[in-house]
């Protein structure tokens, strides 16, 4: 349903269809309910698919996430219940579609993510990705720093993301953040990494984190202390993207993930987690590694597409 931000109707406004007249249950399945369109005019926040698991070195699945979150999504409604923020009256929101993934092909994958994001920020418009593995944050963030230069990372993850290879592969979903390190395109010092936790696979994996200057907040220090580590360290001057890889979770609350860690965070604790981000600026958001075929009860994918509302609602209080 669209529906005009301005009295002579010279801009329109995206916004969700109203339930009363075609059930939350019905239509085709689109984010929350809003409308397709890849007709940027007039659009604040745009909702796309990357449908790509070609990295993944576990579980296979999160190629499926996008259409399932979606499904999930429909049960969204318009005003958040902490912040009393009507999204909807605050910005203008569609659902892109899909970046035109090849599942044979990364370079070809992320040559289309970069396309589909450079139209995207040329329109400011705020995107949200609907992935996919975590690889695909770095043609997304590489794209960021672009437009925007120099810019903060939020990471909700079990892992750091900071490998060096597998397999002599140098891209894989375990070695983004690394890559996006020596590339330039972020700074160790304003990479803050939530929920770490697990085994490791050498004994000096920590150590170059460290020596990046990344900040690491384990599961179990936000057990203890929740966000204040973070939050007093954060640089409020710059603003951030916010990546949130769904294994962050315990498997308990989200087990349809391509590689679990037991001892995570529950459903509700990342829930306040990114409402404590509130205040921030940010210039783009996503959520990754849901595998479907791994959910049960759509768990997963219903915490995702919450958390894609949490997110909506933290650029809605911006505008």
């Amino acid at each position: 349903m669209a529906h005009p931000t301005t009295k002579n109707n010279t801009v329109k406004k995206y916004a969700p269809k109203n339930p009363l007249l075609s059930p939350r249950f019905g239509d085709i399945a689109t984010f929350g309910r809003l409308p397709h369109t890849q007709n940027l005019s007039g659009v604040d926040i745009a909702v796309v698919g990357i449908p790509f698991d070609g990295a993944t070195t576990y579980r296979p699945g999160a190629r499926f996430a996008p259409r399932a979150i979606r499904t999930s999504s429909c049960m969204n409604r318009n005003v958040h219940p902490e912040y009393g923020v009507h999204i909807y009256k605050k910005l203008s929101a569609i659902d892109y579609g899909d970046v035109n993934c090849n599942p044979l092909n990364l370079k070809k994958t992320f040559g289309e993510i970069s396309k589909t994001y450079g139209l995207l920020l040329k329109a400011d418009v705020l995107p949200i990705a609907l992935g996919g593995d975590h690889s695909v944050i770095i043609p997304i963030l590489r794209a960021m720093h672009q437009k925007y230069g120099h810019f903060g990372l939020i990471q909700f993850d079990a892992h750091t993301d900071t490998a060096d290879q597998a397999w002599g592969e140098k891209i894989h979903h375990g070695t983004p953040i690394r890559r996006l390190l020596e590339d330039g395109t972020l700074r160790g010092r304003d990479v803050f990494q939530i929920g770490i936790r697990g085994p490791l696979t050498s004994e000096d994996q920590m150590e170059w984190d460290r020596k990046q200057g990344i900040t690491h907040l384990t599961a179990e220090e936000y057990q203890k202390k929740g966000m204040a580590p973070v939050l007093r360290k954060l640089n409020r001057k710059i603003p951030y993207y916010l990546t949130f890889d769904v294994d962050g979770v315990d498997p308990a609350f989200a087990p349809g993930t391509g590689t679990p860690v037991v001892g995570g965070l529950s459903s509700l604790q990342a829930l306040e987690a990114v409402r404590a981000l509130k205040g921030l600026r940010f210039i783009g958001f996503d959520i990754v590694e849901v595998s479907p075929p791994y959910d049960h009860a759509e768990l997963t994918t219903l915490l995702a597409s919450t958390l894609v509302f949490e997110f909506m609602a933290l650029a809605a209080l911006n505008k």
